[in-house]
């Protein structure tokens, strides 16, 4: 391809411009044809199967939604209570998305998807119907079926997929710990890595960082980095959660003392460091 095109530039300057045009328009319509193809055998790859019903889209009144506690778990109490309050407190259409339930053939459908989120239209003063993706009477076993591979089938952010969507969502908290640590020096990846591909100056301890920064603010968290910085910013893998934490720690206790504390950590790595505290009972596993 490459002496063709080396060809066309050196010919004839009225010839050139038409065999270009040619050219493309051939090599066009053969790419054009080799998708045509691919998207063709693509198709014929794909196994007609059983779709099961198709949903329909309905809006319905909360007290209308009822939950089969057969094969539902309970929200009642504890983190599921929490979170429809959390729901209430913050409501945003925008945010509700669209519950999934069956129709019972009574004027009550059976949720199936999205209990947290019914209740909490429930409780809402200003709320009076929602977005239902509604499907035909199902057995008692099809929706527990269709519950485990809604549930089972969703993949769920990580938390250094959940820090970089709240920077891009102007997230206060989350913009501050990204630019401490842009400033300090320290990268934090779109997603988890392995060892073997961490660059030195990464950290997957997004956790970490957030802790430190609600815990001793942001100068806290800038001297943190930059102590653990000095100790292991051209090495990977030693960036990690419990070296933050002690360092945050040691900071603190010992003002005026970073530099000590750098030269201390960069004696060993961070895992020997974990071994020991681990051996000592200073901290869990």
């Amino acid at each position: 391809m490459w002496l063709l095109f080396f060809f066309f530039f050196h010919a004839e300057d009225g010839r050139r411009g038409r065999d270009v045009m040619e050219f493309r328009r051939v090599l066009f319509r053969s790419q054009g044809r080799k998708r045509l193809e691919k998207r063709t055998m693509d198709t014929k790859r794909i196994e007609k199967v059983n779709l099961g019903p198709k949903p329909r889209l309905e809006f319905h009144p909360p007290s209308a939604l009822i939950v089969d506690d057969r094969y539902q778990r309970s929200i009642a109490q504890g983190a599921g209570k929490r979170l429809i309050a959390k729901i209430v407190k913050e409501f945003y259409w925008p945010f509700f998305g669209v519950l999934v339930a069956t129709d019972n053939g009574n004027g009550t459908f059976c949720l199936i998807d999205g209990q947290h989120r019914a209740e909490a239209a429930r409780q809402h003063p200003d709320v009076h119907s929602v977005p239902v993706m509604v499907i035909d009477e199902m057995t008692l076993a099809e929706q527990a079926q269709a519950f485990v591979a809604i549930n089972q089938g969703r993949v769920r952010l990580n938390a250094l997929q959940l820090h970089h969507a709240a920077v891009r969502a102007g997230d206060p908290h989350a913009v501050e710990i990204d630019a401490i640590a842009h400033e300090c020096g320290v990268k934090i990846p779109g997603n988890n890595l392995s060892s073997n591909n961490m660059k030195p100056g990464q950290t997957l301890s997004i956790r970490a960082l957030s802790n430190i920064l609600k815990k001793y603010g942001a100068g806290g968290l800038k001297i943190t980095l930059d102590t653990v910085m000095q100790a292991y910013g051209d090495t990977t893998g030693d960036l990690r959660s419990q070296i933050f934490t002690a360092t945050a720690i040691a900071v603190q206790k010992h003002p005026g003392q970073q530099s000590q504390i750098a030269e201390k950590l960069a004696t060993t790595d961070a895992g020997s460091w974990e071994e020991r505290a681990r051996a000592r009972g200073k901290i869990d596993g």
